[in-house]
């Protein structure tokens, strides 16, 4: 990965990597207390110069979100998140199947494929993938499925639209939600999606639940700003 070809036209690039870690830090990824990686493991991670690290470094350090000692290290510091207000929708989960449907799977990351993780105590298989629309990245999929529901066709699974597979094998969705949030593509997601650095981003946390309240399905899905379109229709 390589900041200087993907960082956004007049943005110097000291400006870009503090607001790559600005971001995490307000989001929370980033917690307080957590060492930041040295300068030599973030000068290769973001193929820059050390300088433009520092200067970068400095500016995080002005506006309290870092605090540096000598020997130790960089560590976020404690502070006050920003409160989110949030708004409920709903949707038929219709909706989501006839969308999903029109997706493909550009790319499917052979090295992590169908690895077993443990959630909530039970095992899911973890599958990371690229869906596409025209042959263009339309998002990036990290997604958790049951293990039990994977073995009734780890082939579709793997190489479909597990939305798509799910509806066909009749796999009874008692309750769905997704919570979506506005985020900026960092490094990796900028390359994957062929856009800038800090470029915005939606977040969509997508979770299935069975009859019996147990979760089968959740995916975090990164779109691109200009892909995905909210519409909100109030009742009156």
């Amino acid at each position: 990965m390589n900041l200087t070809q993907m960082k956004r036209v007049s943005v110097p690039l000291h400006v870009e990597v503090a607001e790559l870690l600005r971001r995490q830090i307000l989001s929370g990824a980033i917690k307080a207390g957590d060492k930041l990686p040295a300068l030599n493991e973030l000068t290769e991670k973001f193929g820059v110069a050390r300088m433009t690290i520092r200067q970068a470094m400095d500016a995080l350090e002005d506006e309290g979100l870092i605090e540096r000692y000598a020997g130790k290290g960089t560590f976020a510091k404690e502070i006050e998140l920003p409160a989110r207000q949030k708004l409920n929708m709903k949707a038929e989960l219709s909706q989501l199947q006839a969308m999903v449907s029109q997706l493909e799977v550009m790319v499917v990351r052979d090295d992590e494929q169908a690895q077993i993780v443990d959630l909530e105590g039970r095992a899911f298989r973890q599958m990371r993938r690229i869906h596409a629309q025209s042959g263009e990245p339309f998002c990036h999929v990290d997604i958790k499925l049951e293990n039990q529901l994977y073995l009734k066709a780890p082939k579709r699974f793997e190489t479909e639209i597990v939305v798509t597979v799910l509806k066909d094998l009749g796999v009874r969705v008692e309750t769905a939600r997704q919570n979506v949030t506005i985020a900026y593509a960092d490094v990796e997601m900028a390359e994957i999606l062929k856009m800038p650095v800090n470029a915005p981003v939606f977040s969509v946390l997508r979770e299935f639940f069975s009859d019996e309240g147990q979760l089968i399905y959740s995916a975090t899905l990164i779109y691109p700003g200009d892909k995905l379109e909210l519409e909100v229709e109030f009742a009156i």
